[in-house]
């Protein structure tokens, strides 16, 4: 059991230092925590730890090097970029508005729960440096964890959504609990500041596969 726990909070506080480092994942929350409450950060994380699953599956059944092919990663990279810079620019174009839209409109969005949770798929898998963390660090710390057999795998797995759970509640609470005391300007404030780091993260994507691209 002491060896459970071990590979548990490893995990956990691996997973929970790469949590804090802002990405499109945590844009996104915050994007939804602001019309959906704090509940966007769990359903977000549902769609992220997802991902997280299929790829554990699929490095147990020995796909670690297809992720590690520059060719793979470079797709990933520039689709991914893309899609991020749609997002963005999205964003920003809305920004203006975002606080003048009704708010029958807002608690119509607030209802649904597929959205944050394919966010957080797509934001996920859209990372190329998901895929090189998990093509690395992941699949070492799997390797090391499959030494308890299956319950050191589930020990791993969820240390590492744990730590996700944890970080991205707190941020969609306190983005929510923010809301609350805001009369609209906060909304604009949320949005371009999002909006505008979508687009940073799309241009290192992207500039990421070109680099990729000339290393071939």
């Amino acid at each position: 059991m002491l060896g459970f726990l071990a590979i548990f909070w490893t995990s956990f506080l691996i997973g929970f230092s790469g949590a804090l480092v802002p990405g499109p994942t945590l844009t996104v929350t915050v994007r939804e925590a602001a019309r959906r409450g704090a509940r966007a950060g769990p359903l977000v994380v549902l769609g992220h730890g997802l991902t997280e699953i299929g790829i554990t599956v699929a490095l147990i059944l020995g796909v670690s090097s297809f992720m590690g092919d520059i060719r793979v990663r470079k797709t990933i990279a520039i689709v991914g970029g893309a899609f991020l810079a749609w997002m963005g620019l999205s964003m920003l174009r809305k920004f203006r508005s975002i606080a003048t839209e009704t708010v029958s409109q807002d608690k119509a969005a607030v209802g649904g729960c597929s959205a944050p949770i394919l966010l957080g798929v797509t934001t996920t898998l859209s990372n190329p440096y998901w895929f090189g963390w998990w093509g690395s660090i992941g699949a070492t710390l799997l390797v090391s964890s499959s030494s308890l057999g299956p319950r050191g795998i589930v020990a791993f797995v969820a240390g590492h959504i744990s730590s996700d759970l944890l970080w991205y509640t707190i941020v969609s609470y306190l983005v929510s609990l923010g809301l609350s005391y805001s009369k609209g300007a906060w909304y604009r404030v949320i949005f371009a500041v999002c909006g505008a780091f979508l687009l940073v993260v799309a241009a290192m994507f992207i500039r990421y596969g070109v680099k990729l691209t000339g290393a071939q």
